[in-house]
Order: C-alpha cells, then structure tokens, then sequence
C-alpha cells in the first residue's frame, strides 16, 4: 500500500509540473508554437492547466482515503487532459 501513495504522489507532482510548465508558457514560447500570436493556443494552455490542478487537488484528497482503486480516477483523469490536450494541439497545427 505504501509503493501505491509513493508512486501516486509522484504522478501528482508530474501533473503540478506540467500544469505549472504550461501556465507559465501561454503567453510566450510553447516548444514550437508562438502563443502570444494564437489566442485559440492560449486559451488552450490556460484551460489545460487548470485542469491538471483541479485533478492534482482531487488527486491529493484520493490518495489519503482508504480504498487504493480510487487513485486510478486520478490517473484516468491526468492521463485522459494530457492526452486531449495534445490531440488539441496536433489538430490546431493542420
């Protein structure tokens, strides 16, 4: 039980990092993308990091309940943003 919350916690500091990357970048440089000339990729970056926070806060109340099949919500969840996000990001540049 004790490798599932060190291992949980690690994804949930992965999302905060990711969250944090991503809003410190949606005014400037994101990788290949120029932000600051696409509103659309903006508005993308915010609401993606927005959301790996709120999943990380949900996350953290999970991880300290009882049951260990509820830290898989958290990782369906981070793993399904991350994954419409680039979804999002690979359709915007076509």
């Amino acid at each position: 039980m004790i490798y599932i919350r060190i291992v949980m916690i690690c994804f949930i500091l992965a999302l905060m990092l990711t969250a944090w990357y991503l809003w410190h970048r949606r005014n400037g440089a994101f990788l290949v993308f120029d932000v600051s000339g696409n509103p659309e990729l903006h508005q993308i970056l915010t609401v993606t990091a927005v959301a790996l926070v709120a999943i990380s806060v949900l996350g953290i109340f999970l991880l300290f309940s009882g049951n260990k099949y509820l830290n898989l919500i958290t990782l369906f969840l981070g793993s399904g943003a991350i994954l419409i996000f680039a979804l999002i990001i690979s359709k915007n540049e076509h």
